[in-house]
């Protein structure tokens, strides 16, 4: 296991660039291994000979195309690494464990006082890693890294740019809290390019190197992926979707600007504006519920938010013009009422093509495949997978 990390951890050798492409990919062929590394096939051929004769990497099933021979699928030894992906949620901390074949090991939660400390999380998620790996025989520290998911802009050294969930990490680094309890890689990231990890790895944008995911909860997020890889900006903060401006003079957000997207879209304001109207303490797995069965003013509600969110893509299609749209979050999971009412609204306001360029393909739209926060949770474990977002 020491000698796969040694090479898991070395980028810039041919054998670890073909491992992390491996790593991150899940089950990939040969030909997969070129494009992905930019490796010459014979150099990667050679690789995959060293590479199985030390069983590091086993092969797969064979996939049979319409013409020529079938392909051999090729993937890492599971028994080679493990690691854990960390949801530092609200009022509760998630973990989950995966082997290096993208299996689910296990997956626990436990509570915590709301707005805990990020010395309480780290101190709490070190004892769970220990059970856990205990049940593995393997120490904490041998893990391949612990990805942990933040419902904030995450810099790239690693600092809490701005938290909505967790108020008071705002400004600290997360590498400092964590670093003193797990002697293993740490990575952190925000919980909607987590999201796009997830889907990259296990959900509906497998085998997709480029897409632009929204997520609809009970804020709204997003994520950019470009050539396999989710791109974070200058500053860490790339995609944060939720506070596009469409009215200047529109509600006041949290961020601190007015008319925001989150503000018509978010699910915290949706469900205060239900609450408003009928004096009810509802939660937006009730309203998303309620919009399924038909009820009048919560399926208005959706659709209005809807409507709004295929704006601000449209916006967002003009400037990045992607193939592929991923929308997840539960107002996603309201299905059709919400879907049509968003793709109707992006037609509207995205660039429109010319009658000279009409066979020019037209964004596909696909709802995620992940309930809940287990797109989070996965990409969280993801993070160490594709070696993203690493801070210590």
């Amino acid at each position: 296991m020491s000698e796969f990390r040694q090479l898991f951890g070395d980028a810039e050798a041919p054998a670890g660039k073909v491992v992390r492409a491996i790593a991150s990919i899940g089950s990939v062929s040969a030909n997969d291994l070129v494009k992905s590394t930019g490796l010459a096939r014979s150099t990667v051929s050679t690789l995959l000979t060293d590479l199985r004769e030390r069983g590091i990497v086993v092969d797969g099933e064979t996939r049979s195309a319409s013409f020529g021979r079938p392909t051999q699928m090729l993937s890492l030894n599971p028994i080679q690494g493990f690691c854990a992906g960390v949801l530092l949620g609200l009022g509760e901390i998630r973990i989950i464990m995966c082997d290096l074949a993208h299996n689910v090991l296990s997956d626990t939660w436990f509570e915590l006082a709301r707005d805990y400390s990020a010395n309480d999380a780290a101190e709490c998620v070190r004892r769970q890693l220990d059970v856990e790996c205990a049940k593995l025989n393997i120490a904490v520290g041998e893990l391949l890294g612990v990805g942990l998911a933040v419902s904030a802009p995450v810099s790239y050294e690693g600092r809490i740019l701005k938290g909505s969930v967790l108020p008071t990490w705002s400004g600290i680094y997360i590498a400092e809290a964590f670093s003193r309890t797990l002697d293993c890689p740490i990575y952190a990231e925000n919980e909607s390019h987590c999201g796009a990890l997830a889907e990259m790895t296990w959900g509906v944008a497998v085998g997709e190197p480029n897409f632009v995911l929204f997520k609809f909860d009970l804020g709204v997020g997003g994520a950019i992926v470009i050539d396999r890889t989710v791109q974070r900006g200058a500053i860490g903060n790339a995609a944060e979707f939720g506070h596009i401006t469409l009215n200047p003079q529109g509600p006041l957000c949290r961020c601190g600007n007015r008319g925001c997207l989150e503000t018509y879209v978010g699910g915290y304001n949706l469900v205060r504006l239900v609450e408003d109207a009928t004096n009810e303490k509802i939660s937006i797995e009730q309203l998303v519920e309620r919009a399924r069965a038909g009820d009048k003013q919560c399926s208005r509600l959706i659709e209005d938010a809807a409507e709004m969110a295929g704006w601000a893509m449209g916006i967002t299609s003009t400037i990045l013009s992607p193939s592929l749209f991923v929308v997840a979050g539960k107002l996603a999971s309201v299905g059709e009422t919400f879907m049509s009412a968003l793709t109707r609204s992006f037609a509207k306001n995205a660039v429109q093509r010319t009658e000279t360029a009409a066979d020019v393909l037209v964004p596909n739209f696909v709802v995620g495949k992940f309930a809940g926060n287990d797109d989070t949770v996965l990409g969280a474990a993801a993070l160490v997978l594709h070696q993203h977002g690493r801070v210590c």
